[in-house]
């Protein structure tokens, strides 16, 4: 295959590409008809509507996405016709939009799909109200724009009915993408000096986040597919066993068996770290070619140098004056090491088998449970809800009081059009402070950037087909970047609004600078309400957040326990306490991301920083001892149950504000036998113990608002 095809080929299996791929034809068959019949206004109205339901898209089956389909017609319908009713009544109209608004939002609680329609409703809302002054009839828009929703919606049915598995395909390989940069990034350790390997730390933190957050987007469409499918068909079956099988090697992947720092300084053996530095670039590298593979529907290839290179770093490690001259304490870890590496590399050849479409499965598809959310029932879960602790309860709070500031504003003042600042709004204001922060300065460079880009644009072309061609690629091109660049996003979609609010006006004068101000009141009154009404500051979260990640780290080191009493197997039992673990160390992380933009004193990022960087430093010992778990009776049972019962005791505490006592500190065991699993084990158990005495001591420092001074980890 030329280059050229293959680079054709990647980019139209790329997910963003092939979303904007799809709204530009549906957009352009909306948009080119219309002018040749000289309806552009008509057609422009249409092609906000396949906006509006483009954005309300959730990854579904092919029965769940038509339901989902009927269902936002009908609320987009109804939401319509309500706003072409009531708009020319100011005092009805909008206490209806504040309620509304808290109520769309509170819809989020009940998943992704109806979060995403409560969003649609709103937005297919606010085009109404800005194009309401053009509507020529009672029914133009309520008509118009749910036509337009409706015919994107169904382009999008058949494409999904034609290719069901695509956006599968493309979530599992960004699993493989992620799990490649981690690896890559954590070669990183046999060469940098040792001032820098905190840093690494963090990155690797923030790749897991990524990592992790794939597989979870993974399994979710994994289980639409299994719900409504034969479990023996075999494209999902081999989706799900590579699926397994990332889940396999992330575990792998993040464990730790010896201090890499410690490691460069008592290893002087310069080809050996080369040989496990290689070869973490090579698994990183094979990792991404798989992903590649199951992107573009090939069958993937693996690197026979691989296998050339653990043979040869084997044979480096049992070098006589290896033995010699370093203890066993060290060289048994990076046998397991070498071990690890080996099991990457199974896996990769057993990915090999997977992704040759021709033939049958090498084996039958796993009949494996995949983890679902538990279903609250509903009252208790609106009750729940309508708390002031609740995330969602806080956020529909803050964004209807700003919706009433803003139709207040534009009532006063009597702005016709002035409907952009309850646009602004909804895309600025976020459930967060720093979400929220960072969407106000890339709202505000966007939107400024796109008036400044349309003022040339427009005079060089004023004809209407060349702003019709320029709405298409505003339009493609935000699709492309609105998940990757935010700003350049907003910089394509601000004028791409702009023009299709212009064309629907019959070609009246754009007004620029009024669309700038609109933008910045918008964003003013975003910002006043995340800070004035109840901020929803991080630190306010650590306890929990620190509770839940205790808690999860003791039932995932429960059940690798458990693992070693029977025997290793991959049930549900053992892999739903391993992702949880994943979870809440990825809130911890991006909690002390999000502090770093609040107005905190400095010792709360101190805090926060000892937390998420202890945190992921304890669950790479446990994901080390869980990839090499085993049926085996060396482990002291007592030190594993001492340790579980201190972190389910912090846990507790933290979540119930009462105090921690200063229990002394959990004693390490030395190895005291020349077994290499022996040594392994006490060595990570150790490490392990050092780590929950530290989290402990954390933990009393919250209670006392001050940072505590742990003793220092590995």
């Amino acid at each position: 295959m030329s280059p050229g095809i293959m680079w054709l080929r990647r980019v139209f299996t790329d997910s963003h590409f092939f979303f904007a791929l799809k709204v530009l034809l549906a957009m352009s068959s909306l948009l080119l008809p219309g002018w040749w019949l000289g309806q552009v206004p008509a057609a422009v109205t249409l092609a906000l509507g396949a906006m509006a339901g483009a954005l309300s898209e959730v990854d579904q089956d092919p029965k769940g996405r038509l339901r989902h389909l009927l269902l936002s017609l009908l609320c987009f319908f109804a939401a319509i016709t309500g706003v072409s009713l009531l708009i020319d009544q100011p005092l009805l109209f909008g206490p209806l939009l504040v309620l509304s608004t808290f109520a769309l939002i509170l819809m989020g609680a009940w998943g992704p799909a109806t979060g995403t329609l409560g969003f649609g409703i709103l937005l297919v809302s606010i085009y109404a109200m800005q194009g309401h002054a053009d509507s020529p009839t009672f029914w133009y828009q309520p008509l118009l724009l749910t036509l337009g929703a409706a015919w994107y919606g169904l382009l999008s049915w058949l494409i999904l009915l034609a290719w069901p598995y695509k956006q599968v395909h493309e979530q599992l390989a960004q699993c493989y993408f992620a799990l490649s940069r981690y690896l890559l990034e954590k070669s990183r350790f046999f060469d940098s000096p040792e001032q820098e390997h905190q840093h690494l730390r963090h990155q690797l933190a923030q790749l897991n986040i990524q990592l992790v957050n794939a597989l979870e987007s993974t399994k979710l469409m994994l289980n639409r597919r299994i719900q409504s499918r034969d479990k023996q068909d075999a494209e999902l079956g081999r989706l799900l066993a590579l699926y397994l099988l990332v889940q396999d090697m992330h575990e792998r992947a993040a464990s730790s068996h010896y201090s890499y720092q410690q490691m460069n300084i008592d290893l002087n053996q310069g080809n050996v770290l080369a040989g496990y530095q290689t070869l973490l670039l090579e698994l990183g590298e094979a990792c991404y070619r798989l992903g590649y593979a199951i992107l573009t529907h090939n069958a993937y290839q693996h690197s026979k140098r691989i296998a050339w290179e653990l043979s040869a770093l084997s044979d480096q490690l049992d070098y006589s004056h290896l033995k010699r001259h370093y203890p066993s304490t060290l060289l048994s870890p990076m046998k397991f090491l070498s071990r690890n590496m080996h099991h990457l590399h199974q896996a990769l050849l057993r990915a090999e088998q997977l992704t040759r479409r021709q033939g049958r499965l090498p084996e039958p598809p796993p009949n494996i449970e995949l983890a679902r959310p538990p279903r609250q029932a509903f009252w208790p879960k609106v009750k729940a809800l309508l708390h002031p602790n609740s995330i969602l309860f806080r956020h529909g709070v803050r964004l209807s009081l700003c919706f009433a500031l803003g139709y207040s504003l534009i009532a006063s003042l009597e702005l016709e059009r002035g409907y952009w600042i309850l646009l602004t709004i909804l895309f600025v204001c976020q459930p967060s402070f720093s979400a929220t922060r960072k969407r106000l300065v890339q709202r505000t460079l966007g939107t400024l950037g796109g008036i400044l880009a349309g003022i040339p644009l427009l005079y060089l072309f004023p004809s209407v087909g060349a702003q019709l061609v320029i709405l298409l690629l505003c339009n493609f091109i935000f699709f492309t970047q609105v998940k990757v660049y935010y700003s350049w996003a907003v910089c394509f979609v601000t004028l791409f609004v702009l023009l299709a609010f212009n064309l629907q006006g019959a070609g009246q004068e754009p007004i620029f600078l009024p669309r700038l101000l609109d933008t910045l009141a918008g964003c003013l009154l975003a910002f006043v309400a995340v800070w004035f009404i109840w901020p929803d500051w991080q630190r306010r979260h650590l306890p929990r957040l620190m509770a839940d990640a205790m808690e999860a780290n003791a039932d995932y080191l429960a059940a690798i326990a458990r693992q070693f009493e029977h025997g290793r197997d991959e049930e549900l039992d053992y892999r739903l306490p391993r992702k949880q673990a994943h979870l809440a160390d990825n809130q911890l992380a991006l909690a002390w991301q999000n502090i770093r933009v609040e107005p905190v004193p400095r010792h709360w990022l101190n805090l926060c920083f000892d937390i998420a960087y202890r945190n992921h430093a304890l669950l790479s010992y446990l994901s080390t001892l869980g990839a090499h778990r085993m049926h085996s009776e060396v482990l002291h049972d007592a030190q594993i149950q001492q340790l579980v019962e201190r972190l389910q005791v912090s846990a507790k505490a933290l979540r119930s504000g009462d105090e921690l006592p200063a229990y002394t500190p959990l004693q390490t065991t030395a190895p005291d036998s020349d077994d290499d699993w022996v040594i392994l084990t006490r060595q990570l158990l150790s490490h392990i113990t050092l780590l929950v005495n530290d989290l402990y001591q954390l933990a009393r420092g919250f209670q006392q608002q001050t940072p505590a001074a742990p003793a220092a980890g590995p």
